[in-house]
């Protein structure tokens, strides 16, 4: 089974995929797996689509676990298997020994400076981002069927973009 998705990143990115589902845990969480465009690194990406988030399991490409990237998304169903995901900017690394890190500040601060994320898109970020710090505070953001995930093997044909 494929899932659609159409990802915007107000910096960089507005691109559809077609991807090919790796966990189907229902229309509002699935995983796909893709690699990274610099052909080091694997992710495994588990959408949460009504928590708006998404967790990804990075291995290296020989399959050693890396780190959990977290990306903070505004995401809806827009058809069957279709959807459009809009990356809010803010994102938090979580490495094997759960210390934490957040990324691309600067890259949200800039985008509310430019008037590129409405109110209501800070708001949702900022409130969405805390929900994730005070579930990893208490160990439980990453499910335990993602704990215990692998990496696929990597004989599939790369994503299909249009």
């Amino acid at each position: 089974m494929d899932v659609t998705i159409k990802k915007i990143k107000f910096t960089t990115i507005n691109k559809t995929y077609t991807e090919k589902v790796r966990d189907w845990r229902g229309r509002h969480c699935f995983a796909t797996q893709y690699p990274n465009p610099d052909g080091k690194r694997i992710f495994l990406t588990w959408y949460f689509v009504k928590k708006g988030y998404t967790i990804s399991k990075v291995f290296h490409r020989s399959g050693e676990f890396l780190y959990y990237y977290c990306d903070v998304m505004e995401m809806r169903q827009v058809g069957r298997l279709r959807y459009v995901m809009v990356d809010l900017l803010l994102d938090m690394i979580i490495y094997p020994d759960g210390r934490y890190h957040l990324i691309d500040v600067d890259e949200f601060a800039a985008a509310i400076e430019k008037g590129q994320l409405k109110k209501r898109q800070q708001v949702y970020t900022l409130q969405t981002l805390d929900k994730m710090i005070r579930l990893h505070t208490n160990r439980t953001f990453i499910p335990g069927y993602i704990h215990e995930a692998t990496m696929f093997p990597l004989t599939d044909s790369p994503r299909k973009q249009s």
